[in-house]
């Protein structure tokens, strides 16, 4: 089956970086045989009143086309610190798509759940600075948040800085953004699983098993517990080991993204 791939553009921009950048990954996926279509969010007038008949034919429009993707490419400009106003009040107005809610309001994954994901953005902060201050961070979380909550997998990332003044991607980044796309049908049919997340999984149990250990010896040495007690050797292993490998989990699924 030949998967479809979608791209969002989210910026006013339409031949900038940032769209450069979209048509890269975009180019890739269509030379692996995919069938690719662009969505320009400034062809598209939404708004999240209900009452607005232009808005819901929009949105009728777009969820149509996009449930046909297996795989969508987010890309927004980091304006502030975040996405662009325009890629967020789509996320914004999508929402009821994305996702359901129980009777108590809490979010369940809608129709999109299994669907993968890229995202993409741009920023004039030069890489050195945004390597260690991580100014796109909170524009892929941004992203991010509402495309987990609707059980989508993230494929890739792509950030390209020091764009001001720039008007053409730099080859480099041409080459990056080609190869996710590249890569997006092999990883959309293992449906957003890899070899590479084992891998970080098993150094994550051995280095979380490795601390509560050194903690737990800490502790004896202390006085504090007991070890040679089973029940409390084993739950003060268990209590530790959660608290650990909760914390990196989080970090290495929410909050590392790519920046350079």
């Amino acid at each position: 089956m030949t998967p479809t791939i979608i791209g969002i553009l989210g910026t006013e921009n339409r031949n900038g970086v940032t769209a450069q950048m979209l048509d890269a990954v975009l180019d890739g996926a269509r030379q692996r045989g995919c069938r690719i279509d662009t969505i320009d969010l400034n062809d598209y007038r939404l708004s999240m009143n209900p009452e607005d008949s232009e808005a819901r034919d929009a949105m009728a429009q777009l969820d149509a086309q996009l449930k046909q993707a297996d795989g969508l490419v987010l890309a927004s400009p980091t304006y502030w610190g975040d996405v662009s106003g325009l890629m967020k009040h789509f996320l914004d107005c999508f929402r009821p798509q994305l996702v359901r809610f129980t009777k108590k309001g809490e979010p369940l994954p809608g129709d999109y759940r299994g669907k993968s994901y890229v995202l993409l953005t741009s920023c004039y902060t030069s890489k050195n600075v945004n390597r260690f201050s991580g100014i796109t961070d909170q524009t892929f979380l941004t992203m991010d948040r509402p495309l987990q909550a609707a059980g989508m997998h993230r494929l890739a990332e792509a950030v390209c800085t020091d764009t001001f003044g720039v008007t053409t991607l730099p080859e480099a980044k041409q080459v990056a953004c080609r190869a996710i796309g590249q890569d997006m049908p092999l990883r959309i049919q293992k449906g957003g699983f890899t070899l590479k997340r084992y891998i970080q999984l098993f150094f994550m149990l051995a280095f979380t098993i490795l601390i509560v250990m050194g903690i737990q010896q800490g502790l004896a040495a202390m006085h504090l517990i007991q070890l040679h007690r089973f029940w409390i050797n084993y739950l003060s292993f268990v209590i530790l080991s959660y608290l650990f490998l909760s914390l990196m989990l989080r970090y290495f699924a929410v909050r590392k993204h790519r920046r350079t």
